[in-house]
């Protein structure tokens, strides 16, 4: 789903299931990271960028963290923005704002992602498509759009 939120133009909403929350009958913090790994998937998808068919290059989760600000219960509806705030030569970052059903921000994260070539066993420079595709989607970002790379060739 696109949305007018700025300056997150992606997001997708889900449903608190039964199996999200702990003994304190809240979502439980791990949790959280698994409604940004589904709005990851969906970002790649909507950008065309998900593989038809199992790839040898793909890409894998260098770092994450996040920042909880608000509970979530059972039945609530999670929407997660999610967008890339800055390429890098292997790698790339992806900023999260996660709101409950009032729109409160229940959560910020950061994910980094590095291209990785599975046969190889090691990162890989962005390829020209995934750059073209995300920079075409996220306003602000120029195509030679570069940070300081963490995760050198040969290892995340």
């Amino acid at each position: 789903m696109t949305t007018t939120s700025s300056p997150f133009r992606f997001s997708t909403t889900t449903e608190v299931r039964w199996r999200d929350l702990d003994a304190l009958n809240h979502v439980n913090n791990a949790v959280y990271f698994t409604y940004l790994e589904e709005a990851r998937i969906q970002y790649v998808r909507e950008l065309g960028l998900a593989p038809d068919a199992p790839s040898d290059m793909g890409m894998i989760l260098g770092e994450a963290s996040c920042r909880f600000k608000s509970p979530l219960t059972l039945g609530e509806q999670v929407t997660v923005h999610i967008r890339v705030s800055e390429l890098r030569r292997s790698s790339f970052i992806f900023e999260y704002l996660v709101e409950g059903d009032d729109r409160r921000v229940v959560a910020q994260a950061r994910t980094a992602q590095v291209c990785y070539d599975y046969e190889n066993q090691r990162s890989v420079p962005i390829p020209d498509v995934w750059r073209n595709a995300i920079v075409e989607f996220e306003p602000g970002l120029a195509p030679q759009a570069m940070g300081e790379n963490r995760y050198e060739e040969g290892g995340p």
